[in-house]
C-alpha cells in the first residue's frame, strides 16, 4: 500500500495520459505505426512476427521514456513514474500488438508466455523511468527523451561482424534481454529457454524500483550497476536462443534447396544431438498436442503427410534454433506412426514432386501446437515442404 499512497492515482494518471501530447512522442508514435507498417510489407513469410521481438522492445522504450517528473520530491517523483511507465507501456504494448494482429500478424503460439515477457520488459524500462530522477545529475526530461532515442538505435544494432565481442555486447544489453525473452515467446519454445533474460529484465526492474524507495541519493547507482552486471553474468552463462535470421528460399527452386540442404546441413537441419531439458519438454508437449490436432487425422494420406511436414516446415521459415532441427525427428515419427509403411515413401515423394498441390490452411492452426503460425503468401512454406518431404523421403527405411 505504500507505493500507492505515495504515488496517487490521480497524479499516475496525468502522467501515464500527458506525455502522448508531446510532439516528439507523437512523431514517435507515427514513426513506430511506419515502422509496422513497412515491416508488414517485407517479402518474408509473417515478417511482424520475425521482428516482434525488437518492435515491441522499442515500443516499451519509447513509452516508458516519455515521463514529466512534475513539482515533486525525487521519491515522489520516481515512484510515479514507475507507476505511470508501467501503465503506459501496458496501454501501448496493447495497442501495438492490435494493430500488428490487424496487420497480418499470425496468432500468438505461447499467449502466457509473450504476455510474461512483455510484462518483465515493461516492469524494466518503468524501473529505469522510476530511477532516473534519483540519479545524480540526470538531464531534463527533453535530454531523456533523446538518450531514449539513442538507445532505440542500440537496440537494433548488428553486432554479427564483432564476434569476439558479441557474446559480451549482447549479455550487457538489456535491449537485447527484451528483444530474445519476446521472440522466444513468439516464434520459440516460450519464455522457458529464456529464462535467464526474463529474471534480467525483472530483477533490475525491480532494483530499479528499490532504488526510487530509498530516501538517499547515494544507492541508487551502485545498486543498479551491481544488480546490472550480475544478472548480466546469468545472461551470459545462460544466453536465450539466437534471434531468427531466417533464409526464405524465395529466390531458389525446390531443386537448389535440396542441392543447397545437401551441402549445407544448416539448411533445413536435422538434429543428431539429445535435446536439453527445456527443449525435451517442448517437444513432448507438440507430441502431445498432435494427438488431437485435427489436420494430422485428415482422411486424405496425401493431405495428412502435408500436414505433419507443416510441423517442420514452419518453425524452420522462422529459423526456430534449437527447436527447428529436432522437429523433423518428431514429423518422421509421427509419420510412420499416421500412415501405412507401403505408402509412406510414395507419399512423401509426391509432396517432394509437386509443392504445389495440396492446402496449406493447417499452417494457421500451428499455434494449437505450441508453434507459430504461418499467413500470407505459401510459396515460401510450400517449398519447405517439399524440401522436408526429400529429405525425410531419403531418411525413410
Amino acid at each position: 500500500m505504500t507505493l500507492i499512497s505515495r504515488a496517487t492515482w490521480h497524479d499516475v494518471a496525468a502522467l501515464t495520459l500527458l506525455p502522448m501530447r508531446r510532439p516528439l512522442i507523437l512523431a514517435a508514435l507515427a514513426f513506430g505505426g511506419v515502422l509496422l507498417w513497412w515491416v508488414a510489407a517485407a517479402d518474408e513469410p509473417a515478417p511482424l512476427a520475425l521482428h516482434a521481438g525488437a518492435i515491441y522492445a522499442a515500443v516499451a522504450l519509447l513509452a516508458a521514456m516519455a515521463g514529466h517528473e512534475g513539482q515533486y520530491t525525487p521519491q515522489a517523483a520516481g515512484l510515479r513514474q514507475f507507476w505511470a511507465a508501467l501503465l503506459r507501456t501496458a496501454l501501448l504494448l496493447v495497442l501495438v500488438h492490435g494493430v500488428a494482429r490487424a496487420l497480418g500478424m499470425p496468432a500468438l503460439p505461447h499467449p502466457v508466455s509473450t504476455t510474461l515477457a512483455l510484462a518483465a520488459t515493461a516492469l524494466f524500462f518503468a524501473g529505469l523511468a522510476a530511477v532516473w530522477p534519483l540519479l545524480p545529475g540526470s538531464p531534463s526530461n527533453e535530454s531523456w527523451v533523446r538518450i531514449g532515442l539513442a538507445l532505440l538505435i542500440v537496440l537494433g544494432v548488428d553486432f554479427g561482424n564483432l564476434e569476439l565481442g558479441k557474446p559480451i555486447l549482447l549479455a550487457l544489453s538489456p535491449g537485447h534481454w527484451a528483444q530474445a525473452a519476446i521472440q522466444t515467446a513468439v516464434t520459440g519454445t516460450g519464455t522457458r529457454a529464456a529464462a535467464a533474460t526474463l529474471l534480467a529484465l525483472a530483477g533490475v526492474g525491480g532494483l530499479a524500483l528499490l532504488a526510487a524507495c530509498l530516501p538517499t541519493r547515494r544507492w541508487p547507482p551502485w545498486l543498479l550497476g551491481a544488480g546490472w552486471l550480475g544478472l548480466a553474468g546469468l545472461v551470459w552463462q545462460q544466453p536465450a536462443p539466437p534471434l531468427p535470421r531466417a533464409d526464405m528460399g524465395a529466390n531458389y527452386t525446390v531443386q537448389a534447396l535440396q542441392q543447397l540442404s545437401a551441402r549445407d546441413p544448416s539448411i533445413a537441419p536435422i538434429a543428431t544431438s539429445t535435446p536439453d531439458a527445456a527443449l525435451a519438454s517442448a517437444l513432448t508437449r507438440v507430441q502431445r498436442q498432435i494427438k488431437t490436432w485435427p489436420p494430422a487425422a485428415d482422411p486424405d494420406p496425401q493431405q495428412r503427410a502435408r500436414n505433419l511436414l507443416l510441423i517442420a516446415a514452419v518453425p524452420d521459415l522462422y529459423d526456430t534454433e534449437p527447436l527447428q532441427s529436432h522437429l523433423p525427428i518428431l514429423v518422421q515419427s509421427e509419420l510412420r506412426a499416421r500412415i501405412p509403411a507401403a505408402q509412406l515413401p510414395g507419399l512423401l515423394a509426391a509432396s517432394a514432386a509437386h509443392p504445389e498441390q495440396g492446402s496449406m490452411a493447417a499452417r494457421e492452426t500451428l499455434p494449437k501446437l505450441g508453434l507459430p503460425a504461418n499467413t500470407g503468401d505459401e510459396a515460401a512454406v510450400r517449398k519447405r515442404v517439399a524440401l522436408y518431404a526429400a529429405k525425410l523421403g531419403d531418411a525413410s527405411p
